[in-house]
C-alpha cells in the first residue's frame, strides 16, 4: 500500500496527527474536500503520543470533519497547521474554507523529482494565506518568479523562517519586511561575504521593521569572523574560545542610531549568527 498522507494540526503544545486511506489515486488527497476511508488519528505532544483508529464519515469530506473535530480555536494565533506538499493537491478556496484567519503555517517539500504540480500546491498553499500569515515556515518549497521568496519576504509578517532554500541570497533578504527572521543553510550554500552585505545594508537603513535575525550553517572551521564584520564599525564586548568552540558579541549601529547585538557562535562543525536590536 503506498504510504498514507498525513496532516498535522498544533494547537498550543499539542498535535493532532490524521493519517488518512484514500480509495483510489495512489493515495493521494484531490483536496479538502475529499471524503478518505479511513483516518488513524494521534494526539499527543512533545512528551508523549497516543494513538486510536476511528472509521471515517462518508458525508464529511477531510475539511468538514476538521471543522466538526473543532480543532480551530477561536484565537488563530493558538493553531499551527503544517502543508507537506506532493500528498495533497491543494486548492485555493478549500483551504480558506476550511482554516479562515489563519495567521501560523508551515510548508514543506521533501520529495525528489518535484514536479509543475508540486510547484503548484505549493504556490496554492502560500497564496491562499499570504496576505493574512503572520508567522511562515518554508522548508525546501518549490519557488518560481510569479510568487518567489522575496515576494513573501516583502510581506509584513511577524516571522519568516527559512530552511535549505535554493539560491537564497543574503542581499536580497535586505528586502525583507519580517521582524524576526531565521535562516538555515547547508555549508556549500553559506556566503560570509553575502551576510556581511546584508549588515552593511541594515546599517545604511534597510529591514527598518527587522528585530530579529539569526542564521545556522553547516562549517568544518571556524569562520573567518573578520569577513563578516568587515566595515561594520563594531565593538566586542564579549569573547569566549577553546577547542571546537568560539562565542563572540559584538554591537553595531546604524545610521539612525539604532544599535544591535551581534553574536557569533560555532561547535561542533555548526556555525550560527544572532543579530537583535538592543534599543
Amino acid at each position: 500500500m503506498e504510504e498514507r498522507p498525513e496532516i498535522f494540526l498544533y494547537v498550543g503544545d499539542s498535535f493532532i496527527k490524521f493519517k488518512l486511506e484514500m480509495p483510489s489515486n495512489n493515495g493521494m488527497i484531490t483536496n479538502l474536500d475529499d471524503h478518505p476511508v479511513s483516518v488513524r488519528v494521534s494526539e499527543g505532544n512533545e512528551e508523549r503520543e497516543s494513538e486510536s483508529t476511528m472509521n471515517w464519515n462518508q458525508q464529511m469530506s477531510l475539511g468538514e470533519w476538521i471543522q466538526h473535530f473543532r480543532l480551530l480555536p477561536n484565537d488563530p494565533m493558538s493553531l499551527h497547521v503544517q502543508f507537506y506538499v506532493g500528498n495533497i493537491k491543494f486548492d485555493i478556496q478549500s483551504l480558506r474554507n476550511t482554516f479562515p484567519n489563519l495567521r501560523r503555517i508551515g510548508v514543506t517539500c521533501l520529495k525528489e523529482g518535484l514536479d509543475e504540480s508540486d510547484i503548484l500546491n505549493a504556490q496554492n498553499v502560500l497564496r491562499a494565506f499570504l496576505s493574512d500569515v503572520q508567522h511562515l515556515v518554508l522548508h525546501c518549497v518549490p519557488l518560481q518568479e510569479n510568487l518567489s521568496l522575496q515576494h513573501i519576504g516583502m510581506t509584513n509578517l511577524k516571522e519568516l523562517w527559512v530552511y535549505y532554500q535554493k539560491n537564497l541570497n543574503f542581499v536580497d533578504v535586505a528586502a525583507w519586511n519580517a521582524e524576526t527572521c531565521v535562516i538555515t543553510k547547508t555549508e556549500d550554500q553559506m556566503s560570509i561575504r553575502d551576510l556581511n552585505r546584508f549588515f552593511k545594508l541594515w546599517i545604511e537603513g534597510s529591514n527598518p521593521r527587522l528585530k530579529e535575525f539569526s542564521t545556522y550553517f553547516g562549517a568544518e572551521a571556524i569562520p573567518d569572523w573578520n569577513v563578516l564584520l568587515k566595515g561594520l564599525k563594531s565593538i566586542e564586548i564579549e569573547a569566549e574560545e577553546e577547542e571546537g568552540y568560539e562565542e563572540r558579541k559584538f554591537t553595531i549601529q546604524n545610521n539612525r542610531g539604532i544599535s544591535a547585538v551581534l553574536r557569533v557562535y560555532y561547535e561542533q562543525e555548526m556555525a550560527s549568527v544572532f543579530f537583535t536590536l538592543s534599543n
